[in-house]
Formats: C-alpha cells, sequence, structure tokens
C-alpha cells in the first residue's frame, strides 16, 4: 500500500481579513458542545472543526455535502448530485451504501440539530431534516464520540441555530443550477421580549443528471429559545418534511463506459425510490443551579411514514421515535490554579413500528399481496461519567466511561417463528491529557468505541432466514483509538506572514468485529480485525489583508489484519470505500465594490469497492470556481453568487456501492456543472 503525501494550504477570503471558509476555527470565544461540555473549540481535546454560516450561503445548499466538503477527515460523496449523499469520518459509515436501505442513510455518525438527535437508535441516520439554509454552523467532531454519545464510533456532527440577534429579520433565498436545481426558501427570526425564535420554510427540487434521479424536498422548521428566569432556559424545537428521492443505482465498468447518464435497468424496471414524512417536536431545558453546577435535559418525539420501493418489493414503514437525555455537570474549585469539573449524563431512545412489504406491481407501485407482516423495534439506553482536572490554566487531564445497552425486536406476523429479540451491550472507556497555551493546545487521548450492527443490517443469511429474524454471528463493532493533536492560531500582529490557523491530527484506530456487507447489502459479514491510521491536516492563512488561504488535507491506511470466510482471504488488503488521499483546497481574493472571487481543486485518491481489491476505482480531480456579491443597504443586505464546479468536465466515479451484486459497484458523478443563488437580508 502506496502513502499519498501531499500538502495542501486551501484559501479563503473575506473583507478585512477575515475568514469566510471556516473549516478551522479555534478561537477561543467559539463555544461548541459537540463533547456533551460547553467548551471553546481551543480547548477541546479533540479533533474539532466548525463550519459557519459565510461558508454554507454560498453553496448549491441541496445536502450536507455543501457543508462538510472541506473538513479535513470527512469524506464526503455525492450519489448523483442530489440529496442523498454518503458521508465517512475516518472510516466509520463507509458499508453506508449498497441496496438495504443504505441509500439516504449514514452509519456510525451522531447527527444532532440544536441538541436533538437525528440518529436513530441503532446508529442509523436518514438526512431529511439537514436544512443547511437556516443553519448559523455545523460542528464536526472527528474523535470517536462513543464515550459520551454511544453508538457513535465516528463522531458527531451537530447543526445549529443561532438565537443571538437583538432584532427581528426576514431573509429570501433562490438558488438555480444545472440540471434542473432549483431552491426556494425563506426564513424569519422573532423577538419577543427576551426570546427568540426562527421559522424556515424551503422548496428544493432537483431533475437530476443520470435517468431517474429525480428528488425533491418541502421543509418546515421552527426554533424557539427563551429564559424562565435568571437561572433557567427553554427551547422549543418543531419540523416537518416530505422527501422524495428516485435513484439510479450502480452500474457495471461496462456501462459506466458506454453510457454514465443511464441509471441502473433494474432500478428503473422497479422504480426505486423513496418517498419519506416525518415530523419531529423537541424540548431542552437548563437551568443553573447553587454551588457551579447545572442541569440539562431534552426530550423529543419523531413520527414518521416511509414508502420504498426497493430491492423487489414496495415498503411500508409507519414507526415512531422517542427519547430524551438528562446531563448535570459541576464544577469545583480546590485552588486559584487547580479546579475540576464533572459530568453525567444518559440518555434513553425508543423506535417502534409497523412494517408492510408487498409484492411489486408494475410501474414499482404497491400490489394487494402481502408479502410480509412485522413489527420492528429498538432501543438504545446508555449512561456516562466525565471528570476533567485543569491546573494553572494550561495543563487539564480527562477521563471519562459510557454504558450502553441496545436492543432490537422483531416479532413476524406472517410467521411466528422467526419472533426474535437481540441485545447488544458495552462499556467504553476514554482518557485525555491537553497542555494549554494562549492561542495553542496540544492533545492526547486513547479511547473505546462501539457500533451496532444497525437494525436492517441483522437479517440472517441462509439457511438461517428459516429459523430466526437476527444475523446469530454479527456482534457490535468495537475499536480502540489513539490519537495526538495541536491546533490554534497565530494571530496577524505577531506574525510577519499574516494570521494562521491550523489543525492537525495523527490518529490510529484498530477495530475489531468491522461489519462489512455482501451481495449489495443483502446481509452482512463481521471481518476479525482492521486498522485505521491516518494524518489529518486543516490550514487557514491569511497574509495579507483581502487574500487569504484555507484548505483539508487527509492521508490514511485502512486495511483489514484479520478477515478470512468462505468467499476468500482478505488479510492486507485495503478496507473497500475509502481512498488513501484525500485533498481540498482553496484560493480567494476581495475585489472591491463588495466582489469576491476564489478558485477550488477537489482531489481523492484511488480505493477499491470490494473486499477481495478486484473492483478498482480511479483517483480524481476536480477544479471549481465561486465570485461573491454582497451589497449592504439601509434596510439589510443583498448578497448573490456564481459557482462552477468540475470546470474541466473530468469523468469520475463519485461513489460505489461496497461489494456490489454482478460487478454493479459504480455511481457516476456530475459533470461540469453551475449554480447561482441571490439572497436578500433585512434587518
Amino acid at each position: 500500500m502506496s502513502w499519498f503525501l501531499v500538502l495542501p494550504i486551501a484559501l479563503a477570503t473575506a473583507p478585512g481579513g477575515t475568514f469566510t471558509d471556516s473549516t478551522v476555527v479555534p478561537l477561543e470565544g467559539i463555544s461548541i458542545t459537540g463533547s456533551r461540555v460547553p467548551e471553546s473549540v481551543l480547548r477541546t481535546p479533540a479533533a474539532l472543526s466548525v463550519v459557519t454560516k459565510n461558508t454554507l450561503r454560498s453553496t448549491r445548499g441541496i445536502s450536507l455535502l455543501d457543508g462538510l466538503a472541506r473538513v479535513p477527515g470527512v469524506f464526503s460523496q455525492s450519489r448523483g448530485g442530489g440529496q442523498d449523499v454518503r458521508i465517512t469520518i475516518r472510516g466509520y459509515g463507509a458499508r453506508g451504501n449498497g441496496e438495504r436501505s443504505n441509500a439516504g442513510n449514514m452509519r456510525g455518525i451522531r447527527v444532532l440539530t440544536d441538541g436533538i438527535p437525528l440518529t436513530e437508535p441503532d446508529g442509523r441516520t436518514s438526512l431529511e431534516f439537514i436544512d443547511l439554509g437556516s443553519a448559523d454552523r455545523i460542528e464536526v467532531l472527528r474523535s470517536n464520540g462513543s464515550v459520551v454519545y454511544g453508538n457513535a464510533s465516528g463522531g458527531v456532527v451537530q447543526l445549529r441555530t443561532a438565537f443571538d440577534f437583538e432584532r427581528p429579520w426576514i431573509e429570501y433565498q433562490e438558488r438555480a443550477g444545472s440540471f434542473g436545481y432549483h431552491r426556494e426558501q425563506g426564513a424569519a427570526g422573532i423577538a419577543m421580549g427576551s426570546g427568540r425564535g426562527t421559522v424556515s420554510v424551503f422548496n428544493s427540487n432537483f431533475d437530476g443528471w443520470r435517468a431517474h434521479s429525480r428528488s425533491t424536498t418541502t421543509s418546515i422548521q421552527s426554533r424557539f429559545s427563551a429564559p424562565l428566569d435568571d437561572r433557567t432556559r427553554l427551547g422549543v424545537l418543531a419540523d416537518f418534511v416530505s422527501n422524495l428521492n428516485f435513484f439510479p443505482g450502480a452500474l457495471t465498468q461496462a456501462q459506466l463506459e458506454a453510457d454514465p447518464e443511464q441509471a441502473n435497468p433494474t432500478f428503473v424496471t422497479r422504480n426505486e425510490r423513496r418517498f419519506n414524512r416525518a415530523g419531529r417536536l423537541g424540548f431542552s431545558l437548563e437551568r443553573g443551579l447553587e454551588g457551579n453546577t447545572s442541569v440539562s435535559a431534552t426530550l423529543f418525539a419523531e413520527p414518521k411514514s416511509l414508502q420504498r420501493s426497493e430491492r423487489n418489493r414496495f415498503r411500508d414503514f409507519n414507526r415512531y421515535h422517542i427519547g430524551g437525555n438528562l446531563a448535570v455537570q459541576h464544577r469545583t474549585t480546590f485552588s486559584s490554579e487547580l479546579y475540576g469539573t464533572w459530568t453525567a449524563g444518559a440518555d434513553d431512545q425508543f423506535q417502534d413500528g409497523a412494517i408492510q412489504f408487498y409484492n411489486l406491481a408494475p410501474g414499482g407501485n404497491r400490489s394487494t399481496t402481502v408479502f410480509q407482516n412485522k413489527r420492528e423495534g429498538s432501543n438504545s439506553a446508555g449512561g456516562f461519567v466525565q471528570a476533567e482536572l485543569t491546573w494553572s490554566e494550561q495543563w487539564a487531564v480527562r477521563v471519562a466511561a459510557r454504558y450502553d445497552n441496545l436492543w432490537y425486536l422483531s416479532e413476524d406476523r406472517v410467521t411466528p417463528r422467526l419472533n426474535a429479540t437481540k441485545r447488544f451491550t458495552q462499556v467504553t472507556p476514554k482518557g485525555s491529557v491537553a497542555r494549554m497555551f494562549e492561542r495553542h493546545t496540544i492533545y492526547a487521548s486513547v479511547g473505546g468505541g462501539v457500533e451496532a450492527p444497525a437494525f436492517n443490517e441483522i437479517d440472517p443469511p441462509p439457511p438461517y432466514d428459516t429459523l430466526t429474524s437476527f444475523n446469530p454471528f454479527l456482534e457490535p463493532m468495537s475499536s480502540t483509538s489513539y490519537e495526538f493533536g495541536a491546533k490554534g492560531e497565530f494571530a496577524a500582529q505577531d506574525s510577519r506572514f499574516g494570521r494562521l490557523s491550523y489543525d492537525a491530527a495523527l490518529y490510529w484506530i484498530d477495530v475489531r468485529n468491522e461489519v462489512v456487507p455482501f451481495n449489495g447489502g443483502a446481509f452482512f459479514f463481521t471481518a476479525g480485525k482492521s486498522r485505521r491510521r491516518g494524518a489529518e491536516l486543516g490550514l487557514g492563512w491569511s497574509p495579507v489583508d483581502k487574500l487569504s488561504f484555507n484548505g483539508a488535507l487527509t492521508f490514511s491506511q485502512n486495511e483489514y489484519v484479520e478477515y478470512q470466510n468462505e468467499l476468500g482471504d482478505f488479510d492486507g488488503n485495503d478496507v473497500a470505500g475509502l481512498p488513501e488521499a484525500l485533498v481540498n483546497v482553496e484560493a480567494r481574493y476581495q475585489l472591491p465594490a463588495g466582489l469576491s472571487v476564489s478558485g477550488n481543486l477537489k482531489h481523492v485518491g484511488h480505493y477499491f469497492a470490494d473486499d477481495a481489491n478486484t473492483a478498482f476505482v480511479e483517483g480524481y480531480v476536480l477544479y471549481g470556481a465561486l465570485l461573491e456579491y454582497a451589497h449592504a443597504m439601509p434596510i439589510g443586505v443583498m448578497r448573490a453568487f456564481v459557482s462552477g464546479d468540475n470546470l474541466t468536465d473530468e469523468e469520475h466515479v463519485s461513489s460505489v456501492f461496497i461489494n456490489g451484486i454482478s460487478g454493479q459497484y459504480f455511481e457516476p458523478g456530475l459533470p461540469q456543472n453551475w449554480s447561482a443563488g441571490l439572497s436578500l437580508s433585512i434587518r
């Protein structure tokens, strides 16, 4: 295996030399909660990136990929250019592909919006509720998050809404682009006494570049936060989304070379698609108590109706997802230079509902013949404790541990003998030490991780599918992560080279019971052991006023250490779906009259689409450009942008079906494409 060593410097600019593309924001004044403890980005002993609204407002905004494309350690893949994406962090989430409900879902990565989880109890995350147009920032914890979030070995992605405005405001955004893309969004900020709220409504449509890849989403999201007294704050969240996606499927190498725009013929015949409708209602409460103690709690409920044509069946799901968490934090001062912070918390999530599978009628519609009728339920419960000692404002030691209990239930109403339950339990420890300077932090950590197989990954292979509903051989994937990192900034007044910010991390992850798909995800195997080693670097540099550079580099080595089964001996092979090199660089210059111009480069190294390492995926380089305009008016601000991606019209594979069926691995990426946006904000 070769290691690609590329030194990227990514570029970005803003008026006055500030950064608009904030993939690296190691600033003391920016507070995050991705580690379950409110703390600054700079002081968190973990790999953490923050993407700001300034970055999000000049993208297509069609999917989470537009927000995470320039975060080191994150592999963001578009699956046809629409709303369906695959997100991988340090190799976690790579198996979220294939035909088994993996389109439109993430694995092993915890996703939240304003503290309320989108991730289901079994670790799957559907992304319909993602609204980049109303998000103020995205916090990305790339380090192992299992010790405080449980089933989240791949880290945490949290979208945050801003409530720090003084006056009410309204905003309208319009976006349009190649292949029939258009997105309309209206938003408003509401001030009611000391309370602040936001309402956002958007409609997004994309005809698609490939055949059978149309998608549309309509969403309403509202937030409200208000103090109940001088120590208590209440938050309310209410969302609704309706989403329809048609899936073109994967192609063989011959199909890819002949016509990359075509859809997989089987997907067209079955009219494979998803129609999801879901709502969410959530509450959060924060209260400060006597003696440097605070308590926080959340409760949420999420009913959903999901219909899909998939794998030669029409599938009808009616589910409800409920849950909550409670956390207590206490700070103790031992002396003028020594203090401790103690945190304890508990989480519980439960999802249940009825599922009916029907034979397909012509056109991929539901027939009247019921193939399967069952109930599926899952519950994830866990608790954690965390303690940190800090002395002299220079050193900090943190230890934590968590216990998780995950339970699955399947009741088959057609074949009761298949009824089954399955339980996974895990204890996860973690420890870290950090040395803090005025503008820099160095840290090292070691900790465990856990990722249980998702509910739709535990179907048994033949002949066990006639005996039980659950694969008797699958176990939770567990890992041990070793990490060393440094982050900080050199202010312009301290350096003749201008302002420089950096975020660097080295990691080594040993994984046991790696879960891998077979036969297009028809069922899953457990690999014995795998190893992931990597380096991540994020840089931001503004050498002079109006010019700045910003970017991200990731290079990694991901291999199976022990992995044999009846299909072969894969010891020493690359883990499928993971490239060795990821580079994203951008340069931006601020022009007069509110204009700015930028260019960017994205490189994805080669990788394999199967465990046998026979399905080779070529690496590629894509170039893009962006022109932005901002104009301040007495009533507010008008902004506009025009952007182009894949300017050289490079043919490439943007995603794959891992271990696909009959050589059907490849999902072609978008050719040259353009987008434009206009927004008016009145404040």
